[in-house]
């Protein structure tokens, strides 16, 4: 029994398991909750549903398989993998959704007055401890990222 736990325990630990579930959509934007690991993290904004179309619809509903980028200013990123007509697709800082062309922004609070997220630096580093476990990282851990968006 112990070793069933361990490799159950073991293999938990190699998930990252995110959903986006969006809750309201108007014709300026998305607006939903991003959920680590059934927490409730933060809220989440993205670009109507316009039928896919590139830089100016959210991306279709669906579960994607997500990689790790370090090479923007802010040093680290989720990137969706194989996203239908898409690239690039990425979750990150910011508060409007001028400030995206299909990516998700992510904040700790919201106003669909303005289509809007705020404080999205402290969100940000929110998904980050979640994904690293920690506020300080001294190595990225061996974990496969999901990201489900219903």
């Amino acid at each position: 029994m112990l070793l069933v736990i361990q490799v159950y325990c073991g293999f938990a630990q190699n998930q990252f398991n995110l959903t986006i579930e969006r809750k309201l959509t108007t014709a300026h934007c998305t607006l939903g909750y991003l959920i680590a690991d059934d927490e409730v993290l933060c809220y989440s904004l993205e670009l109507p549903w316009k039928d896919n179309q590139n830089n100016i619809s959210c991306i279709p509903e669906g579960t994607y398989d997500g990689i790790l980028r370090y090479d923007k200013t802010d040093g680290w990123r989720i990137q969706l993998k194989d996203v239908p007509n898409r690239t690039g697709v990425q979750i990150h800082m910011g508060n409007y959704t001028s400030q995206i062309k299909g990516c998700i922004l992510v904040g700790k609070s919201a106003s669909i007055d303005q289509c809007s997220v705020q404080n999205s630096a402290a969100a940000y580093q929110k998904l980050k401890k979640a994904f690293y476990g920690t506020s300080t990282p001294n190595s990225t851990p061996n974990k496969t990222i999901t990201l489900t968006f219903k």
